[in-house]
């Protein structure tokens, strides 16, 4: 614990030194950026050059008002900005100046923080702001007068903020700091020990050390002068055992705090934790019966109620599931024995056997290959759902092959969206249909048209024809299921089948109508819900 604890401890001293080390960047930033804007507006210049032109008169003390003002704008702008003046060497006399200024002003001032071309960062010294007495970093840049070299601009950082930046990132009370060149040489130093001008003990590029009775803590700043956080051994220490002292109440803390919450939670939750468990597992042996919880958790109490409610409705469902599974096995025999007659078998491959020995070899492997899908498509996938776009196909594939047998000519339109081809149906819905319309409906040639779309939540299948129509009688008897006892005759069985698939598959969701006439032709419609989700074995 102690190593973690003295990691954390350096990487907070760490980071505060870069907070400092950003503040007196940022501050000397904003001292260059404010000398710019003055030795770069032509209006000041221009002004201050012909103020200093001038003789004593009203145009001479209109400009010194203008460049006053000007000046005044610049610096006020920046919260940062304290003393302001410029400075005329030569005649060692300040002018413009924002703020009082001490008796025996001074330019130049140590330490040089960062020496440039025409401009000159010096800092941290004592402010020539008068009745200040703070440290301050200040920035000197010469102007650019015609006929003058001995012009300059004075600024100041402003002394609150310079005045705070390092006490602001003492982590430990008696922290000390150094401001050190890149040369290692100390500029400025809050210590009598380490004086100004002498050498820092450790080269630039080590970080962090032991030296002298002090733990020390280097920031290099990317202009190459450092900041420095010195420690006292022993404050050091006195800090990490506080950590250590604080780490322990915290841990002894939350072990008391969690041991409490572990005792009320046992108390009130264990008991009916295990009585729940006993009743899942009961259920899990289909006891769906057996009540075994008793609390008064006002949330276990309505944790339990949701329970039963809910053991109620999956018996409900196992129920139920088991009367539809018995009605899907009826459905699966039955489809088997309507579905494909075994005199269709017979007579589909007599006619391939005629086409062979005729030499009609194509038109016998067309209708084989019609044969084998139909096959395929009724033997070849688990379940009993698929899409519409495999039943069409199976639906064309058996007109082809009724249209080779009997050398009808069938016209057939389909009109289906993409979406709705992909629902999920159950198979042989439409072949029914379309076989009774064939041997009920057309004689020897007709149009055939399906419409499939969707229409909200439905998927709609229209099947029409423009054979011989049946009565309104002859419609409510198929639909009615009365036809199944006609079996013989082959009236209405498909569609009977189709109408038990569709009540097994959607309940009462799905809706089969017909709408016909004698001469009129016979329209077949067929309303049952979008499944989405693909193919699934119900």
């Amino acid at each position: 614990m102690s190593d973690i604890l003295t990691k954390k401890l350096h990487e907070s001293i760490q980071s505060s030194l870069q907070q400092v080390r950003l503040s007196m960047e940022s501050t000397i930033d904003d001292l260059n950026y404010v000398s710019q804007q003055i030795a770069y507006s032509e209006n000041i210049i221009f002004k201050l050059n012909a103020y200093l032109m001038m003789e004593q008169g009203y145009q001479r003390a209109k400009y010194y008002d203008d460049v006053k003002k000007e000046l005044n704008l610049i610096t006020f702008s920046n919260p940062n900005i304290g003393l302001s003046l410029v400075y005329m060497e030569d005649a060692n006399h300040y002018i413009f100046n924002s703020h009082g200024v001490k008796e025996g002003f001074t330019l130049i001032n140590t330490p040089l923080l960062i020496e440039g071309y025409e401009m000159h960062n010096f800092g941290p010294h004592i402010s020539m702001e008068r009745y200040n007495s703070g440290y301050v970093l200040s920035t000197v840049r010469q102007l650019n007068i015609t006929d003058r070299d001995d012009i300059y601009v004075y600024l100041e950082g402003n002394f609150d903020l310079t005045e705070n930046l390092l006490d602001e990132a003492r982590n430990i009370d008696k922290t000390s700091y150094l401001l050190v060149d890149d040369a290692n040489n100390i500029i400025y130093s809050d210590i009598p020990q380490f004086q100004y001008g002498s050498p820092f003990f450790a080269n630039g590029d080590v970080e962090a050390g032991k030296e002298s009775g002090y733990y020390w803590f280097r920031e290099v700043t990317s202009r190459g002068w450092s900041i420095i956080a010195l420690i006292p051994i022993a404050e050091y220490q006195e800090e990490v055992n506080h950590w250590v002292q604080l780490m322990t109440y915290f841990a002894i803390l939350f072990l008391v705090v969690s041991l409490i919450i572990a005792l009320l939670l046992w108390k009130t939750l264990y008991k009916p934790l295990n009585q729940f468990n006993y009743e899942i597992r009961l259920m899990k042996n289909n006891n769906f019966t057996s009540e075994v919880v008793k609390t008064n958790i006002p949330e276990f109490k309505e944790l339990t109620i949701q329970f039963r409610h809910m053991k109620k409705q999956i018996a409900s469902l196992i129920k139920e599931i088991e009367q539809k599974e018995r009605k899907r096995a009826d459905l699966e025999v039955e489809k088997l024995v309507h579905q494909i007659n075994p005199h269709f078998l017979m007579n589909t491959l007599d006619t391939a056997r005629w086409l062979v020995v005729s030499g009609d070899k194509k038109e016998a492997t067309n209708l084989l290959t019609s044969l084998n899908k139909i096959l395929y498509y009724n033997m070849g996938r688990l379940g009993f759902l698929s899409t519409l776009e495999d039943e069409l196909d199976a639906m064309e594939q058996y007109i082809k092959l009724q249209q080779i047998r009997y050398d009808f000519e069938y016209h057939l339109q389909v009109n289906a969206g993409e979406e709705a081809l992909q629902s999920p149906v159950p198979r042989f819905i439409l072949q029914p249909i379309v076989e009774n319309a064939i041997y009920h409906g057309l004689v020897d040639e007709g149009k055939l048209e399906i419409q499939i779309y969707q229409n909200g939540e439905m998927i709609i299948l229209e099947v029409e024809d423009n054979g011989r129509g049946m009565t309104e009688q002859k419609i409510q008897s198929i639909l009615s299921g009365e036809s199944y006892q006609q079996s013989k005759n082959g009236m209405g069985i498909g569609l009977n089948y189709v109408k038990r698939i569709l009540e097994r598959t959607y309940a009462n969701e799905a809706i089969i109508r017909m709408e016909s006439g004698l001469g009129k032709g016979t329209r077949v419609i067929l309303s049952i819900p979008y499944l989405k989700g693909g193919i699934t074995d119900d």
